[in-house]
């Protein structure tokens, strides 16, 4: 909050704070700020991250901002990055990392995949679908491929799969994908946990609209 104040200070010569209708959201707090405003759906216009040493998203480190906030927004450059949405019943939501299917109650879940080419059933952890940002976090750690953040596909990582039955894939931007679980599994988006998932339900996703954010470093040099 001490920081959020003394930003809108060196602001508010050129620039107007406002609640609504912003031209540019700037987060503070690390990557898991955006991550939580985007589910939130509480980010307009382009987006500028203030984090900490290890953020990935972030443009500016919370120890460089004086020298280097205006002349980021000022520069007006920007780059578009892939989001996913999906449909889980009635309800859309939309994710900036990535959406996780994992088992629950120590157990291997039952999981059917389709991709649109080709469908799979394979016990494990769980799956993760992830947008290009979302390939450098779990999807990562999981055995997936790092992506750059502005390359125009999707990633799909089973997690712990019996016997390695299902391998890593990285499909075209417009695929569509579902899942299914053939038990009791935990839904989670960009690390918030969501709701479970009862055996047969289905979860589809694909591409979401871009997210724009100011070009800079952090994740786009990394």
């Amino acid at each position: 909050m001490e920081l959020s104040l003394e930003i809108a200070n060196a602001l508010k010569e050129k620039y107007q704070v406002v609640k609504h209708g912003a031209d540019a959201t700037i987060c503070i707090g690390g990557d898991g700020t955006i991550l939580y405003s985007h589910y939130k759906g509480r980010i307009e216009g382009t987006v500028l991250g203030i984090g900490g040493g290890k953020s990935y998203i972030c443009q500016i480190k919370n120890t460089d901002w004086k020298t280097r906030l205006i002349p980021l927004i000022e520069s007006g450059n920007t780059i578009s990055i892939m989001t996913l949405k999906c449909r889980l019943g009635q309800k859309t939501i939309n994710a900036l990392n990535d959406f996780l299917v994992h088992a629950s109650h120590y157990r291997v879940a039952e999981i059917e995949v389709s991709d649109g080419d080709e469908r799979t059933a394979f016990e494990g952890d769980g799956i993760i679908i992830s947008t290009p940002l979302g390939s450098a976090a779990y999807a990562y750690s999981a055995g997936g491929q790092k992506l750059a953040p502005t390359e125009r596909k999707l990633s799909l990582v089973p997690i712990c799969p019996y016997k390695r039955a299902f391998a890593p894939k990285i499909l075209a931007d417009d695929a569509k994908i579902s899942v299914k679980v053939g038990s009791d599994c935990a839904f989670i988006v960009d690390g918030i946990y969501v709701r479970k998932l009862r055996k047969g339900e289905v979860v589809e996703a694909e591409k979401g609209n871009d997210l724009t954010f100011f070009a800079g470093v952090g994740m786009h040099d990394s």
